[in-house]
């Protein structure tokens, strides 16, 4: 029998309706039993060689701190040696999971407001600062002129040394061959006095150009900077929009349009990050239709584990600030042998993920 399009477009009413046929046919029941069973035999094998309450309880608090909750609480509430306790404990922890999601999207909203509200303050900032440096390299061009214009007098005063050491030379027996010394010590001291301040100055100007060098790196790296925010602002903004019930009465496909890019049952492969965002990525690859899988790039998980992953997947993220270099090329070497889309973000977060997913969901 078919289920109408209004309870598939909810997925609390689906949930509904698939508790209520669970309750009622015990035939379904079995087969989603079976299926569940299926899905985390990974988990349900290692709770079944444990037989001590105890050890039961400790398999459990693991897995929740590395985030393995779903396949975990299947196969705890399955297993036969758990005690009451432990499945009230259990329940508790996982209804309570579900509040936290909520209050993470809030967060998220709040942090989005504090970037716009930082945002012109960082742009204010970065046009000072380049006022400053072209101040700074105006007044660097001036001095460096200014040395090349005594560097030019060094070499004058330094020729006429050597024209004076000739005529020395000449009058070596003669009655002025005095005051020719005298002059010549005096020009040499000046001489020494003279290359002395160029030093001074040239050392001053190397100082200078490698300022005005470092203040060019840093306004390079402002700019990538607010750059990035303005992507990940865009990408939020974008993401809130549509989490927010967008207008989409007016469109002609609304009533088959779920509101945001489908992914059409595709499964996203998520390799690295961090595990506590991988419970906010696969809402969002759940909402827009697709599957979500995820490897930590080796950290604990195998690489077998990957190969087998990859096999699955129809795209694969991947960002660079959380995995291994090792990771990243056997993620690129696989993914261009067998044809994957990879997109590789430039940091874990919901923006770059957003934006990612964004590019998949289109391509």
């Amino acid at each position: 029998m078919g289920v109408p399009k209004e309870i598939l477009a909810d997925d609390y009413r689906l949930h509904i309706t698939f508790v209520g046929i669970i309750g009622e046919r015990s035939g379904e029941a079995r087969l989603i039993n079976k299926h569940l069973d299926r899905k985390y035999r990974e988990a349900i094998r290692r709770f079944s060689n444990i037989r001590d309450p105890k050890a039961v309880e400790t398999l459990w608090r693991d897995a929740l701190s590395s985030g393995e909750v779903a396949s975990a609480y299947w196969a705890l509430v399955t297993h036969p040696c758990v005690s009451d306790e432990l499945l009230f404990h259990a329940f508790g922890r996982v209804h309570m999971l579900s509040h936290l999601s909520g209050a993470s999207i809030r967060v998220d909203m709040q942090q989005l407001v504090k970037l716009r509200r930082h945002l012109p303050e960082l742009e204010h900032q970065l046009k000072a600062q380049q006022q400053d440096a072209q101040r700074a390299l105006t007044e660097k061009k001036e001095i460096i002129q200014a040395l090349n214009l005594r560097l030019v007098d060094m070499l004058e005063n330094e020729r006429e040394i050597e024209r004076l050491r000739e005529r020395v030379q000449v009058l070596e027996g003669g009655e002025v061959i005095d005051e020719l010394r005298s002059r010549v010590e005096e020009y040499t001291a000046q001489l020494a006095v003279t290359r002395a301040v160029a030093e001074r100055a040239e050392a001053n100007a190397q100082e200078c150009k490698a300022l005005a060098l470092s203040h060019g790196d840093r306004h390079m790296q402002l700019e990538i900077r607010i750059a990035l925010a303005a992507t990940e602002r865009d990408a939020l903004e974008q993401t809130l929009e549509r989490l927010l019930a967008p207008d989409c009465g007016r469109c002609e496909n609304s009533d088959d349009c779920p509101g945001d890019h489908d992914l059409c049952n595709r499964c996203i492969l998520f390799v690295g990050g961090r595990n506590r965002q991988c419970a906010h990525f696969r809402a969002l690859v759940e909402r827009r239709n697709g599957q979500f899988i995820h490897h930590d790039g080796g950290l604990e998980e195998s690489k077998q584990r990957l190969a087998t992953l990859l096999a699955r997947a129809d795209a694969v993220l991947c960002p660079l600030d959380c995995v291994s270099h090792d990771a990243v090329n056997r993620i690129k070497r696989d993914c261009k042998r067998y044809g994957k889309p990879l997109q590789l973000l430039p940091q874990s977060s919901l923006a770059a993920f957003i934006r990612g997913l964004h590019e998949v969901a289109v391509g």
